[in-house]
């Protein structure tokens, strides 16, 4: 009795203020081990951020996966020039942190945006493809010969494959590509204006006596690659009518906003990427065309290069004699180099000659994933990349990953001109995917590390197959 007496007597302790002085305990600790060691704290802070990011695309996941297209083209921003090989020794800095940690935040979105759309329809063909693919990415760590680097690369291939699916499936696709073009560019021109008003984000590219433009550190290809992708999704309004019903922004038609991004293109001094982007103007006006007019214009174009084949002056004399010439054109096309260097591709041509018995020592599942480097190194100091998507492909996985991308490339590009796509859907897919194709012949481009251009063509590839797409479901803004 006395002992109950006195158990009655004793103060009772408040559950909550246990909770909430084992909490403040457990933060006082994790705080001094923090100021003890940053990579704790940064560590905490990234934990945080994640959780904070997965809160809010369970609230809003469409508004998330459209933020996620502006994520993957900060992460793959080159704000300092890094040496080729750092990447195989594994060092890191805080670019590279910077980089993984957005594309962490990019995969946490996507996943948590799937688990609340509740989608459960069956994948398409070109989902398995992409699968496919970047199932072979993640296997080839097993023989990767930098098996490190291997596995982020393809961890960042699934969360580009991913994000790809869950935007098209969740915004539409016409929504998903329409957010991919006007994001590249806000970018570009965001980029573009923060060069050349602050000197520590501008620089410019000097070689050949060539003055050539660019942002941060990245290389002058990359941002007209950029550029020219994003002045052709804002040119397709002027064939037809954007996804979001407006031609027009601060009373200005969308098409002539392309202007400044076109004279980024063509500061660039980058041949490939306005080569590429003159052929998708012409892939959009020749889809704004009828049929009537296609097929007598296929034949005629067929015929000319029949006979310029056939019966044309030869190239090489051609290119002498259009070396000698001093005209504006000129300077633009061969920008101070020789004929000589031209026919071979500034090198290009060398470069993957002598990677062709690399090639044959691995040929069916090739180095690892991006894991060619190291090789590629050795062959010529100066290439990182193969400067090739086809032969970059075969380098990292083999004929089987090239096999996968490949038919995953020419589905998409065959089924882009059915009737059953809406019109702006049809000649933007097209003309980007013929932009992203011509592209990789000089550039490693969507096979290259993951990053927009993966992205994007995924996201062609996608809407290209997808079934007729309605503009009234599509919910996105400029």
């Amino acid at each position: 009795m006395m002992l109950v007496d006195a158990a009655r007597r004793s103060p009772r302790i408040d559950p909550q203020l246990a909770w909430t002085a084992a909490g403040i305990a457990m933060l006082a600790a994790v705080g001094y081990a923090g100021a003890a060691d940053l990579r704790i704290s940064a560590a905490l802070v990234g934990g945080v951020a994640l959780v904070a990011v997965a809160a809010v695309s369970y609230q809003r996941p469409r508004t998330m996966l459209a933020a996620c297209f502006s994520v993957v083209l900060v992460a793959g921003t080159k704000f300092r020039l890094r040496q080729a090989s750092d990447s195989l020794d594994g060092s890191l800095d805080a670019q590279i942190l910077f980089e993984l940690g957005l594309f962490a935040a990019a995969g946490v979105a996507v996943l948590v945006c799937w688990i609340a759309a509740g989608d459960r329809r069956r994948p398409t063909i070109i989902e398995v493809l992409m699968g496919g693919y970047a199932g072979i990415a993640l296997l080839s760590t097993l023989w990767s010969a930098s098996p490190v680097l291997t596995l982020v690369r393809a961890a960042q291939l699934l969360v580009v494959s991913g994000m790809a699916i869950a935007a098209v499936r969740m915004l539409t696709p016409a929504g998903a590509l329409w957010t991919a073009c006007t994001s590249v560019a806000l970018y570009a021109i965001a980029c573009s204006v923060i060069g050349p008003t602050f000197p520590w984000a501008s620089e410019f590219a000097d070689a050949s006596d060539r003055v050539r433009f660019a942002w941060f550190s990245a290389h002058p290809i990359a941002v007209g690659t950029l550029a020219g992708i994003a002045a052709l999704g804002l040119l397709s309004t002027a064939f037809w009518t954007s996804p979001h019903r407006r031609n027009r922004l601060l009373g200005i038609p969308l098409a002539w906003h392309a202007t400044p991004l076109v004279v980024i293109l063509v500061l660039t001094n980058s041949r490939g990427p306005l080569l590429a982007f003159i052929a998708g103007v012409c892939t959009l006006a020749f889809l704004r065309l009828p049929w009537s007019a296609r097929i007598p214009l296929v034949f005629i174009a067929a015929a000319s290069s029949l006979v310029m084949v056939v019966a044309g002056p030869n190239l090489q004399e051609w290119l002498f004699s259009a070396y000698m010439q001093d005209s504006a054109m000129n300077h633009l096309f061969f920008q101070g180099q020789s004929a000589e260097g031209l026919l071979g591709l500034n090198g290009r041509l060398d470069l993957w000659t002598d990677l062709a018995p690399v090639m044959a020592e691995h040929p069916v599942l090739g180095s690892g994933y991006q894991a060619s480097r190291a090789t590629l190194l050795d062959v010529a100091s100066w290439a990182g990349y193969a400067h090739n998507a086809l032969v970059q492909s075969l380098l990292d996985l083999g004929i089987a990953g090239t096999v996968a991308l490949g038919l995953l490339v020419a589905i998409a590009l065959s089924a882009v001109v059915r009737s059953s796509l809406a019109p702006w859907l049809r000649g933007t897919s097209a003309a980007l995917m013929v932009f992203l194709v011509l592209n990789s012949v000089g550039t490693e481009s969507f096979a290259g590390a993951p990053g927009f251009e993966t992205l994007l063509l995924f996201v062609c590839a996608l809407c290209a197959t997808s079934g007729p797409s309605s503009f009234s479901r599509t919910r996105v803004t400029l």
